[in-house]
């Protein structure tokens, strides 16, 4: 099960210890980053591990299996989790959505950027050239 979570406030650590979490990025608007699962709950601050990704042919990128070495993550507030993930495949459906997300961000930039120079090469004035740069 994935959990989309609006208010931090109606997450229980005991609830989400053993889950998979994705945290909000605040540098851009497509990305949760790498998952992390949760090992405690102290108050609002949640302990975490890392779990190895390995290339998986379903998604054709690295992937979390659930069976991968885990490694010391750190700590989070709680209030900084996006997601919650009962299962390395659900975080897995959720990332591949990022990367997809990713992909249509830049392809929208490209086109932007050439309706930007067609407008630049087609006009007579070079303010518009000059913006295209």
């Amino acid at each position: 099960m994935i959990r989309m979570i609006e208010d931090p406030a109606e997450l229980a650590g005991e609830d989400i210890t053993g889950k998979y979490i994705l945290r909000k990025l605040n540098y851009h608007w497509f990305a949760y980053g790498k998952a992390a699962i949760v090992t405690a709950c102290k108050g609002t601050i949640l302990q975490l591990e890392r779990e190895e990704t390995v290339y998986s042919e379903q998604w054709g990128r690295r992937a979390y299996t659930g069976t991968g070495k885990r490694y010391p993550g750190g700590i989070c507030p709680i209030s900084a989790v996006a997601c919650v993930c009962d299962t390395p495949d659900d975080v897995n459906a959720v990332i591949q959505l990022d990367v997809e997300a990713t992909d249509e961000f830049y392809r929208l930039i490209a086109t932007t950027e050439a309706r930007v120079r067609a407008l630049a090469s087609s006009s007579e004035n070079t303010v518009f050239l000059a913006a295209a740069e």
